[in-house]
């Protein structure tokens, strides 16, 4: 957090985009000593209610070449002037330097967006030559799901006058990108090759990275298959077709085996204790949050929008519904519908839905670690997951030790 640059510094924010509207959410949660305002492209501004409501929650239109929109370039510029305008008033800027979203873990090429941003801020006053890219990582251990891990790692802010050109009194996008893309890469969990992102990817899983503090050691692990050998590629493609043949991962996710049988998660003794409590609690929400679940299973495809689909859903309905369900349980509890009662019926959903979501997420936690331990306690499996990690792991460690010998 002392990266977070100060209030009245102007200041562009930054990050990996993977999760739909779950993305800025976060980055609005964690910036939250000023207004973020956002952009975002423009074809989801078609509608009329999409677009009042995106307006209110401080959304821009960026356009894109797909959009097809004949004065695109001159549209982007008045969009970027506005931006600039917002930064020297005391705003924030957040932008999705990659462009567009894309469900893995892995940065993608950066669009100069980020450089127009901050020449059309100079242009309008000379002042904004203070400000400061923020640069921030997003790791989620399972995107579309809830109640599962969420991290985010800041990085040090880049300050823009650095890549100033005297002569130009401008930025010019190629060095600006270059810094920018290393600074983002310190900070998020990027697999490459992308070529092998799939067959690193349990790996990666199993290194639990929402929850390690070492962010040092896990970085300097990540970046050893930056450069791996095509034989080396060969050998982890293998081991992990070998491994998904098994059927390892249809018995338990990566994220509950870990690296070792002795790195199964630990339940609390005290979860099936509060168990009546989380259903009391919960118990007039479940039929609402399986109803969006299933919903959003069904309609939505893309893995980046099921998140969003939830949670925007979820944000309007809950409200009404605990209305409508505060009345009957307002006349069990007190024999008559007063507004106190009802009053008091939402406040016990509203304080309930938040502790049965708590023990749902211990209860995922204790439910992956009886499916890793049978994982774990079967010879075949076991040994075909040891082998996958020990082939990755291995080839990690050779990649070290060949660039030392250079």
């Amino acid at each position: 957090m002392e990266h977070v640059t100060r209030p009245e510094t102007p200041t562009i924010v930054v990050s990996n985009h993977q999760n739909g509207l779950m993305d800025p959410c976060v980055l609005v949660s964690l910036i939250n000593q000023s207004q973020v305002h956002w952009l975002t492209r423009a074809d989801v501004f078609n509608q009329k209610f999409a677009r009042k409501a995106l307006f209110a929650f401080n959304q821009m239109p960026i356009y894109r070449q797909r959009d097809r929109v004949s004065d695109a370039r001159e549209r982007n510029n008045r969009i970027f002037e506005i931006c600039a305008e917002r930064l020297r008033i005391g705003g924030r800027m957040g932008l999705f330097p990659e462009g567009n979203h894309r469900a893995i873990k892995a940065l993608r090429p950066l669009r100069r967006g980020v450089s127009d941003m901050v020449n059309a801020g100079i242009k309008l006053d000379p002042t904004m030559r203070e400000m400061c890219i923020l640069p921030v990582g997003i790791d989620y251990e399972e995107m579309p799901s809830f109640r599962r891990r969420l991290r985010y790692r800041i990085g040090k802010p880049i300050k823009v006058d650095t890549f100033i050109d005297p002569e130009t009194n401008a930025v010019a996008p190629g060095p600006l990108l270059e810094s920018l893309s290393k600074s983002m890469d310190e900070v998020l969990v990027n697999i490459q090759p992308e070529k092998a992102y799939h067959d690193l990817l349990p790996f990666v899983e199993a290194m639990r990275t929402t929850e390690r503090d070492d962010w040092g050691n896990v970085k300097a692990q990540l970046n050893r298959f930056k450069d791996l050998s095509d034989e080396a590629l060969a050998e982890i493609q293998s081991a992990a077709k070998g491994m998904q043949d098994a059927g390892v991962l249809r018995h338990a996710r990566a994220e509950d085996l870990g690296m070792n049988d002795d790195e199964v998660r630990r339940s609390p003794f005290w979860f099936w204790f509060i168990t009546p409590i989380a259903l009391i609690g919960g118990i007039t929400s479940f039929p609402l949050a399986k109803w969006i679940e299933a919903f959003a299973k069904k309609r939505v495809k893309d893995p980046c929008f099921v998140s969003t689909s939830k949670v925007s859903s979820g944000m309007f309905l809950f409200p009404v519904y605990w209305i409508l369900t505060s009345v009957p349980l307002a006349y069990l509890a007190a024999g008559k519908i007063t507004l106190t009662a009802v009053l008091m019926g939402y406040i016990f959903q509203a304080i309930g839905s938040r502790i049965a979501g708590w023990w749902y997420g211990l209860y995922l936690d204790q439910r992956g670690r009886k499916q890793a331990q049978l994982v774990w306690k079967d010879p075949a499996l076991r040994q075909s997951w040891k082998s996958y990690l020990r082939v990755v792991e291995q080839a990690g460690e050779r990649q070290v030790d060949s660039l030392g010998k250079k």
